[in-house]
């Protein structure tokens, strides 16, 4: 909707019940699936920690690390991660929802035709947004009542009476809907970046400085029941977890952050 849009990071995680670690064909198919939008092969590891019951009744741990199949855009900034439990879909060059749904659907297409996974337990989609303003303040922090809702401030009020100015913050909101749906909504003030460049996704750095930080988390997670997986049903699942996406952001920003600098920036 906007040139100087703050989206920094979008992500699509389909999770399902655990399968077996994709053999090497089953790789090569899908790096033939999804060659045209994401050539480079790679590879990602994953950490998990087991507790293992010890002889003198302390918990123990165990690390153990596994890597799984990773495709990457050529600018590294678009990226498909399939585990043995879901598959991930990362983009920090956001360009709207058609562009990123339609490389959901390929890569439920790709992973259906190698080996369909035996349901679908959650979907996620997930916006992060780094807001950056001018500021006319000394300390160079810009007053974020004119460009952000007021209500996503917290107790800000309370710092002239302890003597003390507010330096940051973090707030969490959940919204409950039908159909097993939900969303959190994470807020606050920090420095520096909320989503770093890193070399398995990259995205360009502005100079670190105060930002205001809009996270939302749009999800549904079966309760009961685990539906089939089929590509018809997530996707359908993902359009309507983006519906309230659009409309939550607009509610949380102000017109001079609209006109000065999404629009005009």
């Amino acid at each position: 909707m906007y040139p100087n849009a703050p989206i920094v990071l979008v992500a699509i995680e389909i999770r399902h019940p655990a399968d077996g670690p994709l053999g090497r064909s089953h790789r090569m198919q899908l790096s033939t699936s999804v060659r045209d939008v994401l050539p480079v092969p790679d590879e990602a590891t994953t950490v998990t920690v087991e507790l293992l019951a010890a002889s003198d009744r302390q918990p123990a741990q165990r690390q153990m690390v596994t890597s799984v199949p990773r495709w990457t855009a050529r600018d590294r900034r678009t990226a498909l991660t399939v585990r043995p439990d879901g598959l991930v879909i990362e983009t920090s060059r956001y360009r709207g929802y058609e562009q990123i749904r339609d490389l959901l659907e390929l890569a439920l297409r790709a992973r259906a035709a190698v080996s369909a996974p035996a349901g679908v337990e959650r979907i996620g989609l997930r916006y992060i947004d780094e807001i950056r303003v001018p500021s006319d303040r000394t300390d160079g922090r810009p007053s974020w009542q004119e460009w952000v809702d007021p209500s996503l401030l917290g107790p800000v009020h309370v710092a002239d009476g302890i003597g003390l100015t507010p330096a940051g913050g973090e707030g969490i909101s959940v919204f409950s809907g039908t159909g097993d749906k939900a969303l959190v909504l994470r807020y606050g003030v920090q420095d520096g970046y909320a989503v770093q460049s890193t070399p398995q996704l990259r995205r360009p750095l502005p100079p670190p400085g105060p930002l205001f930080k809009l996270d939302i988390d749009s999800f549904w997670q079966s309760a009961n029941e685990v539906p089939e997986f089929t590509v018809d049903f997530v996707l359908e699942c993902a359009d309507e977890l983006h519906a309230p996406v659009s409309d939550l952001f607009e509610s949380l920003i102000s017109d001079r952050l609209r006109e000065e600098v999404l629009r005009n920036g």
